[in-house]
């Protein structure tokens, strides 16, 4: 495995992939390698990735780090080979470069990358998508959790969130066998009970909620408009109202009403 072969398997944006591959090509990874091995440390990631930041500075558009994170994805291929983790897993968690740089260009217009803060996950073999979703190994409350995360482009119907569940739990039983029983959290708005007051009981979203048992409900934060709205505008009054939840989220907040991001805990 090399940058130019993962590029080209997860279909990284042409104008970015020139860019990455200029810059990998002129620049010793060595100087950095510290700060990617520490990337599979999860209690080292956040460090690392200040050091690397620091390093690196200046980066126009995040190329550089960008590169770097690549450069790590393509070393933790030995890792996924060595567990057996085969490459259908493997390029569905690394496609995440691709995605997030279409989710800035929609909300911005502009082609970067500035998800850095989170593919250090991906990077390390902390995170992985498995069907619909991905599950993140997060160390929490003194103990591992399997973290869920909700990717833009995840067929949510509860057909494809049960496919997702049952392989995920398939997976960690046979390369994480000490993960097996381990308790599957998600923090997410999807979790506000406000939204049975918005929505139909039988759509995706209190479908997925019903899963879990709520164990905290949360703070209060506005990030839900980045995915609900496909915008980073803070103007309330222009939020689009293409659907039904948009124009009952929408009219929430406009009226004063938060949501919360809450805790969840699926239930067996």
């Amino acid at each position: 495995m090399d940058i130019l072969t993962l590029c080209n398997e997860i279909n990284l944006q042409p104008e970015i992939k020139i860019r990455v591959l200029n810059f990998a090509d002129n620049f010793n990874f060595d100087t950095v390698d510290k700060q990617l091995k520490d990337f599979l440390t999860y209690e080292k990631m956040s460090e690392a990735l200040i050091e690397l930041q620091t390093i690196l500075n200046p980066d126009e558009d995040n190329i550089k780090i960008l590169a770097c994170m690549l450069e790590a994805s393509v070393d933790i291929y030995d890792i996924y080979n060595e567990k057996g983790i085969g490459d259908e897993i493997y390029f569905a968690t690394m496609k995440c470069y691709t995605r997030f740089i279409d989710e800035t260009y929609k909300m911005t217009g502009r082609v970067y990358f500035d998800r850095y803060w989170w593919t250090t996950r991906q990077a390390s073999c902390h995170l992985f998508r498995i069907g619909a979703l991905e599950y993140e190994m997060k160390h929490t409350d003194e103990k591992v959790v399997i973290g869920l995360h909700i990717p833009s482009d995840a067929d949510f119907s509860p057909s494809a969130i049960d496919k997702s569940l049952t392989s995920a739990k398939k997976f960690f039983s046979e390369h994480y066998p000490e993960l097996a029983d381990c308790e599957y959290r998600c923090h997410s708005w999807l979790f506000d009970s406000q939204l049975k007051g918005m929505l139909s009981e039988n759509s995706n979203i209190i479908s997925f909620q019903n899963r879990f048992e709520i164990f905290d409900e949360g703070e209060a934060d506005t990030g839900f408009i980045e995915w609900l709205y496909n915008t980073k505008s803070t103007d309330y009054h222009s939020l689009p109202e293409n659907t039904s939840l948009q124009r009952n989220m929408k009219n929430h907040i406009l009226s004063g009403g938060a949501i919360r991001n809450a805790y969840g805990r699926l239930k067996q």
